[in-house]
């Protein structure tokens, strides 16, 4: 993709509106509009006393998915949010823009807030799918790989980010010479395509800026081959490898890896509770290396060795669901050395209101801030940028049990939520900063290291109702509360004081 290419999508879009029936097409305008007022406490985020500072705020997004499709044939889609971000409120520091910046500018209000997401085509053909455009990428529980246009998905907290890739992709099922009888040509497809990200964690294809204007970041491309078998409609299971290549902008050193993932879901009723029982699992194996990393050891080279895995038992009984959640992404207690083993979660699979989404975000984004000062060293380590978490679960062990009831009284229109979150780190939880100045593992506060990051919990009550086809909305709330363990102790041995966090929601939906 490349800067001049976007502007020639519209075009492309304007033939294949002419080659269209105009009596088959149905042609519409999806979208959203969410309001947020949030809330939270100032928080320690380091030893030296910085806080967050960003205690109030009001933030916005209106969305639009504009559509053209003709059923089993032709769909065409595109996506761009007019505006999102801050309107009022409080700042997050910019922490020297390193990380997430959502929270730290007032682009609610600027064009600054204008995104464009997506313009794809998908063709339906008699011996498979072909698609090629700007698009969602997305796979299984979306724990690594995730496209981010869930708009009631998690319990707590946004979905912000999508990973965003240009591709071609053909899907087929080959086993169709097997004829129609055969188990095998009925239920499994494959899935071939190549990619140029234009969006994920580890890569942006463009960079804007007030000072810059537009400009060209890192340059990463993908192979991906899926296998899927879906026996039945409540059953699945399948197979994504993806080969990725990647130059980071500014010279700022390559990356070469290999992603497996493994993902399958089944859903079976219960008898004797007289329910239905889900189960999902996800497990992903990242391996490879990078000169990209913030090591003093392996100053060419670090190699590059990840694992996760998210699971999810899920039992519903008429008004009320029981659902257990467990996770693992593995850790690195040296980030100096020549071996990258902290596996991070997709920024938009939430676990939690407060732990991942809030405190470990800007604390992990200070560390950063810290490591680049210039009264430091005169050039920051390279990878620091990868350093902030952005809100992703990682370096964690976690279960998370949850309750949600819906009261028939309303028709399904209330839903309560109850989650309890317990969190562990499988290596100590190292403060990269704290560590580099000191030659010895330590955490935030300059305290030895710890692996409780402590319990969180969480609640949530919302009225979802739908007015009239596609039109609906959400009002609710959403609360929660960190006791934090021993790996936010201090130097002087107590702990980080309960963190709190709240959210006032309004959705729209069209």
């Amino acid at each position: 993709m490349s800067i001049g290419g976007t502007l020639k999508y519209p075009v492309s879009l304007l033939l294949l509106l002419g080659a269209l029936p105009a009596a088959a097409a149905d042609i519409r305008v999806d979208g959203s509009y969410r309001l947020r007022f949030a809330g939270e406490s100032d928080y320690l985020l380091d030893g030296s006393g910085t806080r967050l500072g960003q205690e109030r705020w009001i933030e916005h997004r209106l969305r639009l998915t504009p559509k053209i499709v003709e059923q089993d044939q032709i769909e065409v889609q595109g996506s761009f949010d007019v505006l999102r971000g801050l309107v009022a409120g409080d700042l997050a520091p910019s922490f020297q823009d390193l990380g997430w910046q959502g929270r730290s500018n007032r682009d609610g209000v600027h064009a600054s807030g204008f995104d464009f997401r997506h313009l794809f085509v998908k063709f339906r053909l008699p011996f498979g799918v072909f698609e090629f455009g700007q698009m969602p990428s997305d796979w299984g529980m979306g724990m690594l790989v995730n496209g981010g246009n869930q708009e009631e998905g998690p319990d707590f907290g946004d979905v912000r980010f999508g990973d965003i890739v240009d591709r071609v992709l053909f899907a087929t099922r080959p086993f169709g010479f097997l004829g129609p009888r055969s188990e095998i040509a009925q239920h499994v497809a494959v899935a071939l395509a190549a990619d140029l990200i234009y969006r994920d964690r580890y890569a942006q294809l463009i960079n804007a800026s007030a000072t810059n204007g537009l400009r060209w970041g890192d340059v990463a491309s993908q192979l991906v081959a899926a296998v899927v078998w879906d026996p039945g409609p409540d059953s699945r299971a399948g197979l994504y490898i993806a080969r990725r290549w990647q130059q980071y902008a500014a010279a700022g050193g390559s990356l070469h890896t290999w992603l497996v993932d493994l993902h399958a879901r089944t859903l079976f009723p219960v008898e004797w509770l007289g329910g239905t029982l889900s189960l999902e699992a996800e497990a992903a194996e990242v391996y490879g290396s990078t000169t990209h990393a913030p090591n003093l050891s392996a100053l060419f080279r670090t190699q590059v060795a990840q694992q996760g895995a998210a699971a999810r038992a899920l039992l519903s009984r008429g008004t009320l669901e029981a659902e257990l959640e467990a996770g693992y992404a593995s850790g690195d207690s040296n980030p100096f050395d020549d071996a990258s083993t902290q596996f991070q979660f997709n920024r938009d699979f939430k676990v939690g209101l407060v732990l991942f989404d809030e405190v470990l975000l800007f604390q992990t984004q200070n560390a950063a801030r810290r490591l680049a000062d210039p009264n430091l060293s005169a050039r920051p380590p390279p990878g620091i940028d990868l350093l902030p978490t952005e809100g992703a679960v990682a370096n964690a062990l976690y279960l998370k049990p949850t309750l949600r009831w819906r009261p028939s009284l309303f028709g399904g229109r209330l839903r309560l939520v109850g989650s309890v979150l317990f969190a562990r780190a499988p290596q100590p939880y190292v403060d990269p900063y704290s560590t580099f100045v000191s030659s010895t593992p330590l955490n935030p506060f300059g305290a030895e290291p710890g692996k409780n990051y402590g319990t969180e919990i969480d609640g949530a009550v919302s009225w979802r109702a739908r007015l009239r086809g596609n039109f609906g909305y959400e009002l609710g709330a959403q609360a929660g509360r960190l006791f934090p363990g021993n790996a936010f102790q201090m130097a002087d041995g107590s702990r980080l004081p309960p963190v709190n966090a709240v959210r006032f929601r309004a959705t729209l939906v069209f």
